[in-house]
């Protein structure tokens, strides 16, 4: 003997809205057995929300993220972008080959006081009310935000002769060491092309040794007349100056810095002299040049000979 329960029909709408089918879906059934033990039969999946799961499912499948033409507009502006900044900084670090270490230093320098400042170091403090040259020279260990405004002054004028003289020599070192590189160039059958190539830099190298010379041979007049102006009195103005003097290279870079004046002056004069008459001069295998012009060779030989006395020093 079994039981049924009375099927229902359910209305089913396709995924596309346009068709109704009639589905019979039986909830349940019970049928007794031979003995009278119940069998209960599982009852039938919903298919109509089977068919809702699954467009669900394929719905949520679909990514809803930007469009892909605003996705590829900003990598190509991302890449454009970055090449400007590439180029930028290159064309940069070519014209000022010192600029990393310049930089360098004046981080590490603004790390230095800011460590200062927080660990309570010499630096923080004001210092004592300096009475002699060696007082004042002491002043660039402190933060010159602290000082007095007569302290102050001789503290920054002090630190921007530190920096200038450090600034000069490093420019006048990697200038000279670029052009005695190029020297060898000059004993070639090239000869004439080499001289035109290392014109622009021997130029270069002038206007450095120019710069070092000056500042060196001015240095003790200059900081005097600063000291001075901060409200020192001469006598120790001179003092203060005349000893931080006494701390730089003084003469001997002053000396340097004539020598390479002198071994750029005849690089440019040569290189001016043969691009200013082309067509006059022969070279030969080792470098050697001639002119049939006899004024031309004589001013050629003048300035070589005394590039040659620089060079073998």
């Amino acid at each position: 003997m079994s039981t049924l329960i009375p099927a229902r029909k359910i209305g089913c709408t396709s995924p596309q809205g346009s068709t109704t089918r009639t589905i019979t879906t039986i909830l349940s059934a019970t049928v007794l057995g031979v003995d009278g033990v119940p069998i209960e039969f599982l009852t039938p999946l919903d298919i109509k929300a089977e068919m809702q799961d699954s467009h669900e499912k394929d719905s949520k499948g679909q990514p809803e993220g930007p469009d892909d033409r605003h996705k590829v507009f900003w990598i190509y502006v991302l890449i454009l972008g970055g090449g400007v900044v590439f180029f930028f900084l290159g064309g940069l670090l070519l014209r000022n080959p010192n600029l990393p270490s310049y930089l360098y230093s004046h981080v590490t320098s603004w790390f230095q006081n800011e460590h200062n400042r927080s660990s309570g170091s010499p630096g923080s403090r004001r210092p004592p009310s300096p009475n002699t040259a060696e007082d004042y020279l002491k002043l660039t260990q402190y933060d010159v935000r602290g000082l007095p405004s007569d302290q102050r002054g001789v503290a920054l004028a002090l630190a921007d002769a530190i920096g200038n003289v450090a600034a000069v020599q490093v420019r006048l070192t990697a200038l000279e060491e670029v052009v005695r590189n190029d020297l060898p160039t000059l004993k070639s059958a090239n000869a004439l092309s080499a001289y035109a190539k290392i014109g622009p830099e021997a130029a270069k190298l002038l206007d450095a040794a120019n710069q070092q010379k000056d500042l060196f041979q001015s240095l003790e007049t200059k900081l005097t007349e600063q000291f001075e102006r901060s409200g020192l009195n001469e006598d120790l103005a001179k003092q203060v100056a005349s000893l931080f003097y006494q701390g730089t290279p003084g003469q001997k870079a002053a000396d340097q810095a004539a020598k390479s004046e002198k071994l750029a002056g005849e690089l440019v004069a040569i290189a001016n002299l043969l691009v200013e008459t082309p067509n006059k001069w022969r070279v030969s295998s080792d470098g050697t040049i001639t002119s049939q012009d006899k004024k031309l060779e004589d001013e050629y030989r003048e300035h070589h000979d005394a590039l040659v006395s620089v060079m073998s020093r």
